[in-house]
């Protein structure tokens, strides 16, 4: 009988150890399932940042480009007849968008020819070292960026991987291009009032 119920003991003993390793080892699972994700998605958020803070350059530049194109323009309003300023007023509005919008884009694809050093959105995203949260390789971040008429299209990647661990999730948005007028009649938009997200998933 004692020996019986030793066996029993050390039985119940050495189940109840195996299911605490299990369970420990599926916790230390799940903990690491869930850095590896909270890091892919801190470089996903990083990204987003750093394109609003990109764009805000963007507006400033335009917005300069248009005071460079009023400077030129003011001289010659200036001796134009007042029948003809009216006129010439309205002309001058779309050309300072045209200008403001122009900037704008350029700045954001990088072919700006008076600014140094003169980076594009896609290549300051694509520069993973420039991430806070980069580390040993992780995250590995994928920038893609294509231009329609109206807005830019961007779709960011964030990949972090420990082990066999493997996290994925992306993020999608579009950057509305503004019209000066915008910024005239609105001192408050700010540049995430221009941005807008469209998709956020977590790659199966």
């Amino acid at each position: 009988m004692l020996l019986l119920t030793i066996s029993v003991i050390v039985l119940i003993g050495t189940m109840a150890m195996s299911l605490a390793v299990i369970n420990f080892k599926m916790k230390k699972t799940h903990s690491s399932f869930k850095q590896c994700f909270y890091l892919a998605e801190a470089g996903i958020d990083e990204s987003f940042i750093m394109t609003i803070d990109f764009v805000d350059k963007a507006v400033n530049y335009a917005l300069s480009k248009v005071d460079e194109f009023d400077e030129i323009e003011e001289p010659v309003n200036s001796i134009l007849d007042y029948s003809i300023l009216s006129l010439e007023n309205e002309l001058i509005e779309e050309r300072r968008n045209i200008v403001f919008i122009k900037a704008f884009k350029n700045f954001i694809k990088g072919n700006c020819t008076d600014i140094s050093p003169n980076h594009s959105l896609i290549t300051e995203l694509k520069n993973n070292e420039s991430y806070v949260v980069y580390n040993n390789g992780y995250p590995k971040i994928y920038p893609e960026i294509t231009e329609n008429t109206d807005y830019f299209l961007i779709e960011v990647k964030s990949t972090y991987m420990e082990g066999y661990l493997k996290e994925e999730l992306t993020l999608k948005y579009k950057i509305f291009i503004p019209n000066y007028n915008d910024y005239i009649e609105n001192t408050d938009l700010k540049p995430v009032d221009i941005i807008r997200i469209i998709e956020w998933k977590k790659e199966r």
